[in-house]
C-alpha cells in the first residue's frame, strides 16, 4: 500500500448512504428514454458503448467561435494568447505588440480543442469602412460572442459595431484592458484606492457608453496578460453563461481549471457525465473485485478519474502552470493535496479501497433500488447485479469527483493566498 493510500484511506472510504443517495438522485440526467431506446434497438448489444460514449463525448465536436476585436494596440492578440493558456513565446501563439496590418480576420485554435477559436479581427478604425459593410466582410454572424476591447474610451466606430451586432442578436461585452498599469498609475498619482480607480473607470465609460444609447452595458476590467487578476474570471463567466447549453459546456471543460469559478463550473458540468460513465460500465464487462460483492469495470472508473485529475488542475502540467499565474511554485501547491494524492499515486488500488468502503455499507443494494426505474434498464433489463454494479460505480465516480473538485479548490485558495502575501510584503518593502 502507498503511503499516501495508507494516509487517506478513511477519508476515501468515508461516506454517508444516504448523503450518496441523494447526490445521485439530485444529478441524475434526464434522458429521452424512447429516443435512445430506438438508438440502442439499430445496434448489436456489443456496440452498446458506442452510443454511451457518443454521449459522453459528443461536447468535443462543438464548433465555438469567439471573435474579439477593437483599435490596433488595444490588447486583442494578448487577450487571445490569454483565452488559449499561451504565452508569446510559446508555439502557435499570436504576435504580440506588431502594428496591425492584417484585413481579414484571423483564426487560432486552442491548443486543446481544435473546435474552439479564437478570431482576431481587425477594428473598424484600421479598415475605414462603414459598420454595414464591416460586419458583411468580417462575416460577424458567424460568430458566438465577441469581445470589443480598448485599452482607453471605446470608439465611435466600437459603437456603430455594437449597434449592428445589435441587430444581428449577437452577444457581447466591453472590456477594458491595461487595468495593470492604469490602477497603480492613478493610485499613485491621486492617492485613491484600487476599487475606487475602477469605479471610476467603470463609471467614465458606462457614462459614455449610455450617452451614445448603449443600455446596460456589460463592462470588465482586465489584465489581458492574466486569467486570475481584476475581472477577467467574470468576463469568462459572462461569455460561457450567454452561449447555448453544449457550446457552454465546450467551452468550461476546455479552458483550465486555474479559477475557482472555473472549478465549480467545470465539477457541475463533469457530474451530469458521472450517469453515462456508470451506465458505459455496467454495459461492458467487468471483472469481480475480492471484497466486493458486485462487478465493476475498474478501468472505465480509472480512466475517468484521470481525466478528471486533469480536466480540474491536479495533473504536473496544470500544478506548474497554475504555479506560474500565481507566481509559486508546484511543489507548495502539490502539498494542499488531499485524498486524490492517492488517487494520483495508486488509482487502482484507491478506486478498490472506495468500492470497498461502498460495499461494506450495502451501497450495491441500496443505490441499484433506485435506478431500477431509469435507463439503465435500456441497456441491462432487470438485471440485479448489474443494476447493483451501476449504482455502486456511480456512487464511487460521485466520491472520487468531489474529492479532486475539493483538492483543486484547496490548490488554488493556497495559490491565492501565497500570491496576497507577496503582494502584501512587496508592498510593505516598498513604503
Amino acid at each position: 500500500m502507498s503511503d499516501s493510500l495508507e494516509k487517506y484511506t478513511e477519508e476515501l472510504t468515508d461516506f454517508s448512504l444516504e448523503e450518496e443517495t441523494r447526490k445521485m438522485k439530485a444529478t441524475f440526467v434526464e434522458v429521452d428514454l424512447e429516443e435512445l431506446k430506438a438508438e440502442m434497438e439499430t445496434m448489436n448489444l456489443e456496440n452498446h458503448s458506442e452510443v454511451i460514449t457518443k454521449h459522453i463525448e459528443q461536447w468535443k465536436k462543438i464548433p465555438l467561435n469567439i471573435a474579439i476585436t477593437g483599435e490596433s494596440g488595444s490588447g486583442k492578440s494578448t487577450m487571445v494568447n490569454t483565452l488559449r493558456g499561451l504565452k508569446p513565446r510559446d508555439k502557435g501563439a499570436a504576435l504580440v505588440g506588431v502594428k496591425e496590418t492584417t484585413m481579414i480576420p484571423t483564426s487560432y485554435l486552442h491548443p486543446d480543442n481544435p473546435n474552439l477559436k479564437l478570431w482576431d479581427l481587425p477594428g473598424m478604425g484600421t479598415l475605414k469602412f462603414p459598420a454595414i459593410e464591416y460586419v458583411e466582410k468580417m462575416e460577424c454572424q458567424k460568430y458566438d460572442f465577441f469581445l470589443i476591447v480598448s485599452h482607453t474610451r471605446f470608439s465611435e466606430n466600437d459603437l456603430n459595431l455594437v449597434r449592428a451586432l445589435r441587430r444581428l442578436d449577437k452577444k457581447f461585452a466591453f472590456v477594458r484592458s491595461r487595468m495593470d498599469i492604469d490602477i497603480p498609475n492613478q493610485m499613485e498619482d491621486y492617492g485613491i484606492t484600487e476599487d475606487e480607480v475602477k469605479e471610476e473607470v467603470r463609471g467614465d465609460i458606462s457614462k459614455y457608453l449610455e450617452k451614445e444609447q448603449i443600455d446596460h452595458p456589460q463592462i470588465f476590467l482586465v489584465n489581458c496578460r492574466q486569467r486570475t487578476t481584476y475581472e477577467f474570471s467574470d468576463l469568462v463567466s459572462y461569455i460561457w453563461d450567454n452561449l447555448p447549453e453544449m457550446k457552454r459546456i465546450a467551452m468550461v471543460l476546455t479552458l483550465k481549471a486555474v479559477t475557482e469559478s472555473m472549478v465549480t463550473a467545470k465539477t457541475d458540468i463533469l457530474r451530469k457525465e458521472i450517469y453515462w460513465t456508470a451506465l458505459l460500465s455496467a454495459a461492458g464487462g467487468a471483472v469481480p473485485i475480492p471484497g466486493v460483492s458486485v462487478a465493476v469495470d475498474v478501468a472505465i472508473i480509472a480512466a475517468q478519474t484521470m481525466d478528471w485529475i486533469t480536466n480540474l488542475g491536479l495533473d504536473d502540467i496544470s500544478l506548474k502552470q497554475i504555479a506560474e499565474e500565481y507566481n509559486t511554485t508546484a511543489d507548495y501547491l502539490r502539498k494542499n493535496i488531499k485524498g486524490t494524492s492517492a488517487l494520483i499515486a495508486s488509482p487502482r488500488e484507491a478506486i478498490v479501497t472506495i468500492l470497498r468502503g461502498l460495499a461494506l455499507a450495502g451501497a450495491p443494494k441500496v443505490l441499484g433500488e433506485s435506478l431500477k426505474a431509469t435507463v439503465v434498464g435500456v441497456f441491462i433489463g432487470s438485471v440485479v447485479s448489474s443494476i447493483s454494479a451501476y449504482g455502486c460505480t456511480y456512487a464511487a465516480l460521485n466520491k472520487i469527483l468531489t474529492m479532486i473538485s475539493e483538492d483543486s479548490h484547496r490548490v488554488l485558495q493556497a495559490a491565492i493566498a501565497m500570491r496576497a502575501k507577496r503582494l502584501t510584503e512587496e508592498a510593505a518593502r516598498a513604503v
